[in-house]
């Protein structure tokens, strides 16, 4: 038997096709559309900068257009904390989690926390790029190699499926390949050697194999050319595009880059600092505008950040200046365009939020400690937190809108920190000091933040393995700053 065909069937199908193609679009998708509505992620983390190097956060020597247009076109958070230094920042970034879990209190402070080694928290923890590659997203990862977790970018551990790196060691130069680049100086540690260049002339390994580079090549451009391709080889699935850039940071035994000049090649040391924001902001101009050559820049979601204060000014010191970064997220076709907000956030949070984005759920009973943005990005929310904290090797702070406690520090300062009141402001100099306790408002204040600050608790210095930690941070030569650096403080080594 035919089945008669007449116009109205032909109406109610063509009808069905476009409520398909409209959900697969703007609503829920099936499993099979899901790479064309989950957004992409690029994260890029600059070096060692604080907010004010950007014009959007108020620097009037000089201006950072493609930076700006990022925070005018989407959110730039006022008040956001990493941590002091690179590898605690990273590790929170990363995977959600405090150094009461991982183990990452600072570069040279690592408590044992598990069976895994002190650089390979990510055996132990999920990676972001992890969940987001086991969730279906392409994962790549470019610039700096330090603070990974596990050795290998695209081990199981760590997640990345594709990585282009710097070689930040001698070890870690291929053995059957001799590197004819440039070396930096070396740290100030026992037994260091030269470093890679990680700048001009640099050394630099593609999934392994390390690649021919000469006097002519710059680094940070070899990323962002790199970075361009695997987005437009990627551009019809959803990735993850992770750029911990080099800069700003300093070589190894002192001096910053010059930036690339037309018939000019460049030296590793003679640059200065403005020269080098100005030149984050111009990558970041290539990168967006990549984006929108590709026809992605509506789904895909940039954060904009960096890792820690500026070096020389705030890096390193337990105070507010030291965790405060700068923190940007924008993509046109999801986040509110707010511009400036005075919500408080905290790296922690990036995981979760991914994830959240990305529609993945993480394994029964595994918890993490950020708080998802996902609401208050779309608009939903006017804040998502009422507290942030941060730390750096024995010292914690917390801040809240109205109170800000910072260098807690029983083993080289202050078991209570040192506690401000805010007065409204985002600018220390606005904040008052509180040196008299005899009010029950300023005993309330402390005694509540020290409380907040229980979410990460600094290890018991009772255990061995704690205390033979901290024994060896003692003696390294990268320690954090308070404003009165009392040796061993109240609570003796």
């Amino acid at each position: 038997m035919k089945m008669k065909i007449d116009k109205h069937h032909i109406i109610v199908v063509w009808i069905l096709i476009f409520a398909f193609e409209l959900n697969c679009i703007y609503g829920e998708a099936p499993e099979n559309s899901m790479s064309k509505v989950r957004p992409n992620f690029l994260i890029i983390m600059v070096d060692d900068i604080s907010p004010n190097a950007f014009s959007c956060y108020g620097n009037t020597e000089y201006q950072t257009p493609n930076v700006d247009a990022l925070a005018e076109g989407g959110v730039f958070f006022n008040m956001a904390w990493a941590t002091p230094m690179c590898s605690p920042s990273r590790a929170l970034l990363t995977t959600g989690r405090y150094p009461s879990r991982t183990g990452v209190w600072h570069n040279d402070l690592r408590v044992k926390v598990a069976d895994y080694g002190r650089w390979d928290y990510a055996m132990g923890h999920l990676t972001f790029a992890r969940v987001l590659k086991e969730g279906g997203y392409k994962t790549a990862i470019t610039g700096k190699q330090m603070a990974l977790g596990h050795y290998q970018p695209n081990s199981k551990y760590v997640g990345f499926g594709e990585y282009y790196l710097h070689i930040n060691e001698n070890a870690k130069l291929p053995k059957d390949k001799e590197f004819d680049g440039l070396f930096e100086g070396a740290w100030a540690f026992p037994g260091s050697k030269p470093v890679p260049s990680r700048f001009w002339h640099p050394a630099v390994t593609h999934n392994g194999v390390m690649l021919d580079t000469d006097e002519q090549d710059f680094a940070p451009d070899m990323y962002t050319d790199y970075l361009i391709d695997f987005m437009s080889r990627n551009k019809d699935e959803p990735f993850l595009a992770y750029f911990p850039m080099n800069l700003v940071h300093d070589i190894a035994g002192g001096g910053l880059p010059t930036v690339p000049q037309e018939g000019v090649t460049g030296s590793n040391t003679g640059g200065n600092l403005k020269d080098l924001n100005l030149y984050v902001d111009k990558m970041v101009g290539r990168l967006t505008s990549a984006l929108d050559d590709l026809g992605i820049r509506e789904n895909t979601i940039v954060i904009f950040a960096s890792d820690n204060g500026t070096s020389g000014a705030s890096k390193m010191h337990a105070t507010e200046e030291g965790p405060r970064v700068p923190f940007i997220v924008s993509c046109p076709g999801l986040i509110q365009k707010r511009g400036s907000t005075n919500a408080l956030m905290e790296f922690s949070d990036v995981f979760p939020t991914l994830i959240d984005f990305a529609n993945i759920s993480l394994p029964k009973d595994y918890e993490l400690d950020g708080i998802s943005m996902k609401s208050f990005l779309l608009g939903e929310s006017d804040k998502y937190r009422d507290s942030i904290v941060s730390y750096i090797a024995t010292a914690r702070m917390v801040r809240t809108d109205k109170w800000l406690l910072e260098a807690v520090d029983p083993i080289y300062g202050s078991k209570n920190g040192r506690l401000y009141r805010c007065n409204g402001s985002m600018t220390k100099k606005d904040y008052t000091l509180i040196t008299n306790f005899s009010s029950p408002l300023a005993i309330k204040a402390r005694k509540e933040l020290l409380e907040l600050l229980e979410c990460n608790p600094f290890p018991d210095l009772n255990d061995p393995v704690v205390r033979e930690e901290v024994i060896r941070y003692d003696s390294m030569p990268y320690k954090h700053y308070l404003k009165k650096h009392s040796q061993l403080g109240e609570q003796s080594l």
